[in-house]
């Protein structure tokens, strides 16, 4: 990556977002019977060695080691519709060269120790709308930082942006286990008003989900294969470095346009009625402003109810 002029480096590590962007969408087009209780504690890895710029060379040696743990919770109070939560907690350490890139801005997780943190807690709820000949099932969520966690610096625990999340999810099922499943959401997200200067930078997001699944051994083993990716819709490239205001230059990290797409699967398995467990892994193949983070998942899942 081209060293920029001046006293700044334009270098952001967002292995958090390529979380995000790699948890499957699984059985989002699907509502549970009334009165069913899911509770559910997932692990995912992440992990990168470089940053991916729009133009230019990389920023290699500038990765982070991510992992995050979310428990969550999804409950259907009423026929067709289904309500969740979800608080995730993240640990991120700085695995490139500390040197290199030093962020004039702040960066207090670059030190190259592990620094752990709960981000944002995300409520939401679906409603199915159709079963055939497609399911249909619109979304809507919101998403609250819980804590004061860094998002200046080469690694950074998410934006701090509070988001409005609206979704379609729409499935059909093939025989009785082959099914094919997608989902789409837009997000209507807070600027980052830090400045003046950041506050005038969009926010918002497109994240999507194709999967194909099959399921073998009378239903209860899954095994599927998928693809993920965001689209922002505003923010800043890492080649207008030099034509922005400093503000922007200095906060540069939560007003990035980051994109990515990963492609990858996973395998699910009930082990019993009440309990399954499923583990993935999610490939970086494309994006821009961004880490090129690999993303390794596993779960498991309750049927409290």
């Amino acid at each position: 990556m081209r060293r920029c002029p001046a006293s700044f480096t334009f270098v952001i590590a967002s292995a958090c977002l390529a979380l995000a962007a790699g948890r499957t969408a699984h059985a989002q087009a699907w509502v549970d019977d009334k009165g069913k209780l899911d509770l559910s504690l997932s692990y995912n890895l992440g992990i990168s060695d470089k940053v991916i710029v729009d133009k230019g060379d990389d920023a290699v040696d500038a990765g982070a080691t991510t992992h995050e743990i979310t428990l969550a919770a999804e409950y259907t109070p009423i026929e067709h519709l289904a309500v969740d939560i979800a608080l995730p907690l993240a640990l991120l350490e700085y695995t490139g060269d500390k040197t290199q890139y030093p962020h004039p801005g702040g960066g207090s997780y670059d030190d190259g120790s592990i620094h752990a943190t709960l981000t944002d807690l995300r409520v939401g709820a679906r409603y199915q709308l159709l079963e055939e000949p497609l399911a249909l099932t619109p979304m809507i969520g919101v998403s609250i930082p819980v804590a004061d966690y860094e998002t200046v610096g080469n690694v950074v625990a998410g934006r701090h942006l509070k988001a409005l999340h609206l979704g379609l999810a729409l499935g059909r099922v093939f025989g009785e286990s082959t099914y094919v499943q997608g989902v789409y959401q837009f997000s209507v997200v807070e600027k980052y008003d830090r400045t003046a200067d950041t506050k005038k930078i969009g926010q918002n997001r497109s994240d999507f989900t194709a999967m194909v699944g099959h399921k073998f051994l009378d239903q209860r083993f899954d095994v599927h294969v998928d693809v993920n990716g965001r689209i922002t819709h505003g923010g800043i490239n890492f080649s207008q470095a030099n034509q922005l205001p400093a503000d922007d230059v200095l906060y540069h990290d939560p007003l990035l346009a980051e994109n990515i797409v990963l492609v990858g699967g996973g395998v699910g398995y009930q082990i019993t009625d009440a309990v399954g467990v499923n583990a993935g892994a999610h490939l970086f193949i494309a994006g821009k402003n961004t880490q090129n983070a690999n993303v390794f998942d596993f779960g498991i899942t309750w049927a409290a109810l």
